[in-house]
């Protein structure tokens, strides 16, 4: 199921405040915030935010023949944001409020990226 997934995300990744899986246009399919989240994390306008950044980085990668762009990562000073693209229509992000497990969110994306594209 879509929110097991999103959960284990969170849940696996030390200091995600939450995870998200939206189509490209800006429409969230399903979410889970982590309840150790603050009440200013507000998912759902970051990933929407976000998901037509990562649309104008793949025109610009296709432009540029460089493939297609799987993953992107935003790294701020209090919050980070690493998304991958499950399809051409759909990507999954994770929100971060500690940056050191960047790698651990990135890689729990890649790996459940099949599941998650299946249980679409």
């Amino acid at each position: 199921m879509l929110g097991d997934q999103l959960k284990k995300i969170v849940e696996n990744t030390p200091g995600a405040a939450g995870a998200i899986l939206m189509g490209f246009d800006g429409i969230a399919v399903m979410q889970y915030v982590s309840d150790g989240a603050d009440g200013t994390i507000d998912l759902e306008s970051t990933a929407m935010e976000f998901s037509f950044r990562f649309m104008e980085l793949r025109r610009a990668a296709a432009s540029l023949e460089m493939g297609e762009v799987q993953d992107v990562t935003v790294r701020g000073a209090r919050q980070s944001f690493v998304c991958r693209a499950l399809s051409d229509d759909y990507f999954v992000g994770v929100l971060l409020t500690d940056p050191s497990f960047l790698g651990k969110g990135r890689f729990l994306l890649r790996t459940s990226a099949a599941e998650l594209l299946s249980d679409l």
